[in-house]
């Protein structure tokens, strides 16, 4: 454990409940544990391409790619016109080092995979690195088109590279500005300087000249520094609304100047209850884009969803009464899950797939809970599988983030989304689970 000072570790106690385990992901820099069993790390090659690949995904493209992948069940990611398979491409633990997450993407490219999603901080960069050398090789062979993949981004964190970044700023006496200096070695940042700065850095390492969806990044952080600073509740959320709205105005411009196509948020706090003190409401959120510009291009938003994790169809947490997924679908908004399979129960990481001994044991109360919630959620297939099949049936979800850092992991889904389903409302399924369970 980092010696931290006092500030710093109050800031610690006022966040363990809910966040202890997310902070914990965050401190090491997520590449140095990338390579699992197994799996062969190798310094990052040269590519035979720098170019920076123009264009960005078509409603019309994505659309007739899904067509010729028929066993890979597809939706409508909101008001952005694309059509996405229902499951993507996570690639937080992916790296340029690891031979096989590049044989991976490959394959689920190939397969009819047609989202991938990461973000600036994972792997320090080299998620995006990996992208990068592997898209590009694909278009050219001519095995994919620019315009039939979309993909998606992040910024908010300074960890790693961007945490010496924002080290050496300091030194010269240009911060960045509103920065957020959450813990030992984690900031945090909206403020459009730093997004100029890091679209430019994604950008470079992504090979695009245009990024399809862009998102804030856990923007919450500063509610949480706010919480334990004792700065008064509402005084807080007028300051994170105002910095998400300064945050969407200089989006606005990216978009103007061909950067990017849409822009999001991805906050782990939107299904959470309204009276937590990192609550993002999802609702207001969207009367600031809508304040902006009313052709705004406000259009994607993430957040976890899981089996033990329900709240964004359990909870009603949004002002007009409704839960975060239910008003996301009311205004045809893009919705992407992550932590599909690695759920937290109180500061406990549950891993919802097969196991030996008690891990077994746990995974047959959960099919048995789901049975029971859904007849459409029962079957002998793999629990893994199972979870993928409760949020893909659920009508307002466009597409569930999984880690496929394997070919045989990219088969597994694969296989998932040729079962088929009915994708409907399925709020009163989500409710009787988290009453089960």
């Amino acid at each position: 454990m980092f010696e931290m000072h006092a500030e710093r570790s109050r800031a610690a106690n006022a966040c363990k409940e809910t966040n202890h385990a997310e902070r914990a992901r965050h401190r090491v820099c997520p590449w140095r544990r990338c390579a699992r069993a197994g799996e062969e790390r190798v310094r990052p090659r040269i590519a035979v391409t720098r170019r920076m690949m123009r264009g960005y995904a078509d409603p019309d493209a994505t659309r007739e790619r899904l067509g010729r992948h028929r066993a890979i069940a597809a939706a409508a990611l909101g008001r952005t016109g694309l059509r996405v398979g229902q499951a993507g491409f996570g690639c937080y633990r992916v790296s340029v080092r690891v031979p096989a997450h590049a044989e991976a993407l490959a394959h689920a490219l190939a397969s009819g995979i047609n989202l991938i999603d990461t973000s600036a901080n994972y792997a320090d960069g080299e998620s995006e690195e990996l992208i990068g050398q592997a898209t590009p090789r694909l278009v050219e062979a001519g095995t994919l088109r620019r315009d039939a993949l979309v993909v998606v981004s992040k910024a908010g964190y300074l960890q790693g590279r961007n945490f010496d970044l924002s080290r050496t700023r300091k030194r010269r006496g240009q911060p960045f500005p509103e920065l957020v200096e959450y813990d030992e070695g984690l900031e945090h940042c909206i403020h459009p300087e730093f997004l100029d700065d890091q679209l430019t850095r994604s950008l470079a390492r992504l090979r695009l000249e245009t990024l399809d969806v862009y998102l804030l990044h856990n923007p919450e952080y500063y509610l949480a520094w706010a919480a334990a600073h004792d700065h008064p509740p509402r005084e807080a959320h007028a300051e994170y609304h105002r910095r998400i709205e300064n945050a969407f105005r200089h989006l606005e411009t990216e978009v103007a100047r061909g950067r990017i196509r849409w822009y999001g948020i991805s906050s782990n706090t939107f299904p959470a209850p309204a009276s937590d003190a990192r609550f993002t409401c999802l609702e207001r959120v969207w009367n600031i884009a809508e304040s902006i510009a009313p052709e705004h291009h406000f259009a994607v938003v993430q957040f976890p969803m899981n089996l033990l994790e329900t709240g964004a169809a359990t909870i009603a947490n949004q002002p007009s009464g409704t839960t975060a997924l239910e008003f996301a679908r009311r205004k045809n908004l893009g919705v992407l899950i992550n932590r599909p399979l690695n759920a937290f129960a109180g500061n406990r990481l549950v891993r919802l797939a097969d196991g030996v001994g008690l891990a077994a044991r746990r995974a047959g109360e959960i099919k048995a809970a789901l049975a029971a919630a859904d007849p459409d959620w029962a079957g002998d297939a793999p629990l893994s599988r199972l979870a993928l099949r409760a949020l893909r049936s659920t009508s307002g979800i466009a597409c569930t983030l999984v880690g496929m850092r394997r070919i045989a992991y990219v088969d597994d889904i694969v296989a998932e989304l040729g079962h088929p389903l009915e994708c409907r409302e399925r709020g009163a399924s989500w409710r009787a689970l988290a009453r089960l369970l």
